[in-house]
């Protein structure tokens, strides 16, 4: 059961990589094709050729939000790290997570993968740290538990993941 709940979190980083890599390749070289026809007493140079229009700057909000879903992944890498290196240390007998908190974080990822335009409002950045959090908590419970050196080291490595989340 474990391993379906880290099955879900690998899936929900694939998903945000794959957004954050979109979000990217859309503003990387600073210039975007344009939508329209030529402006009016404009002609192509060649046929095919397509108008260059500048890129929309980033507001500072926006920036921020880039800013915590980075911190986000970084966060759900670790924490997939973490477990799988917990899971390889120790024999567990019952599951490590709730398996609805790791559909959950999927889920989430999947929604603000289809929002409109890949915004990201600050309620899916927010609803995704808390999902993170739980799992976190969950885990570190579950950890604690166990009380071996191999969940000793790995209590130690969750507290300092509980501890790097961001505010929103």
């Amino acid at each position: 059961m474990g391993l379906c709940s880290l099955t879900h979190q690998i899936d929900a980083l694939n998903i945000l990589n794959e957004l954050q890599a979109h979000a990217t390749t859309i503003n990387r070289d600073g210039e975007g094709p344009c939508s329209g026809a030529l402006p009016a007493g404009k002609e192509a140079v060649r046929p095919g050729d397509v108008m260059m229009e500048p890129r929309r700057l980033k507001t500072i909000a926006e920036r921020a939000r880039e800013s915590c879903l980075t911190r986000l992944l970084e966060i759900l890498t670790r924490l997939i790290s973490i477990e799988e290196d917990f899971i390889i240390d120790a024999s567990y007998g019952r599951r490590l997570l709730k398996r609805k908190d790791s559909v959950d974080l999927k889920n989430i990822c999947l929604r603000m993968a289809i929002a409109e335009g890949g915004s990201r409002s600050d309620r899916d950045l927010r609803e995704l740290r808390d999902c993170l959090r739980l799992i976190v908590g969950d885990l570190l419970t579950y950890v604690r538990e166990e009380n071996n050196l191999s969940s000793t080291e790995t209590t130690h490595k969750l507290r300092e993941l509980s501890n790097s989340f961001p505010d929103i």
